[in-house]
């Protein structure tokens, strides 16, 4: 059956990594000169969160071009849930990043330091600019790719720590509230682990093969035992391999007396499972004592 979604090419999303990736290693070493000419800690701190990043979006970029291998007889699914992978690791690099920041401001709010705010602030709205930048190119396909999602969140956070840095910058040079900056680190850290959070879980239920958040198994059983000829479904099994192929294996005991009828079932369980659960791979086994010379027939999609 085809997929009736329409997604972004591969490649497209490649050359969006491969332009972040250039454009985020450069605004780090723009940020590292930036934090040692003006003397902040708060822009430094940026700068490795920016390399951070373009480790992160390397890892992005490995892993998306690892997916479009081909099968080989010993990955018969080929490499496609590489991407998954690689969203795990960029999560907990996410996580790690957002523990820094979070330590570091406490830090700061105890122990305040003087800092250039002229040069500060130049440097900060370039690597805001850079940040927002890479966040655009990465925007549509971390609709699609939980390998892409994990690299926009990453540069996600950053460009609100870039933000927060400007902030706390001019409140600094006007009013002289040095204790600004490190509470807009903490509540950024806190409002984007959130987001991170539920990334991270859906992940997580994708490597442990869990059922995918949109399906429901006890409806997906009952819309299957209303057809005719079903009379039981069990050893219901249903996982994914990334974020857009879901899988399903079961057992049908049928009424069906005749090897055309239950192929005439197969089709009509396969075309449930694709337009009410977009569920387009399935392996059914069929049971039926009646059966001439068969007790059990697999069928596979």
């Amino acid at each position: 059956m085809e997929e009736n979604h329409k997604f972004s090419h591969p490649h497209n999303n490649e050359k969006a990594l491969s332009v972040a990736i250039i454009l985020n290693f450069i605004v780090s070493l723009v940020e590292i000169i930036g934090g040692i000419w003006s003397g902040s800690l708060a822009l430094l701190s940026d700068a490795l969160h920016n390399l951070g990043d373009t480790t992160s979006l390397f890892i992005s970029l490995f892993s998306l071009r690892l997916s479009l291998k081909e099968e080989t007889p010993q990955r018969t699914y080929g490499y496609r849930r590489a991407e998954v992978l690689g969203a795990f690791v960029n999560s907990l690099l996410i996580f790690a990043t957002l523990g820094y920041i979070f330590i570091e401001a406490i830090q700061r709010l105890f122990s305040p330091r003087v800092i250039e705010t002229h040069i500060l602030l130049e440097i900060a709205i370039i690597g805001l600019l850079g940040n927002l930048f890479s966040v655009f190119l990465l925007f549509p396909g971390s609709r699609e790719s939980l390998n892409l999602r994990s690299s926009f969140w990453h540069l996600l956070v950053d460009t609100f720590s870039s933000l927060a840095v400007i902030i706390g910058a001019l409140l600094i040079k006007h009013w002289g509230w040095f204790f600004i900056d490190p509470l807009l680190s903490i509540g950024l850290s806190i409002l984007l682990l959130r987001g991170s959070w539920k990334m991270f879980k859906e992940v997580v239920n994708i490597l442990m093969q869990g059922a995918p958040p949109h399906l429901n198994l006890e409806k997906l059983k009952k819309a299957l035992e209303t057809l005719p000829g079903v009379k039981n479904i069990h050893h219901l099994h249903v996982w994914s391999l990334n974020e857009k192929e879901h899988f399903a294996e079961f057992h049908v005991t049928t009424t069906c007396s005749s090897w055309e009828e239950i192929d005439q079932l197969r089709e009509e369980i396969q075309k449930i499972l694709f337009e009410d659960f977009r569920i387009e791979h399935s392996t059914i086994q069929f049971e039926n004592k009646g059966c001439k010379n068969q007790d059990f027939i697999v069928k596979e999609k």
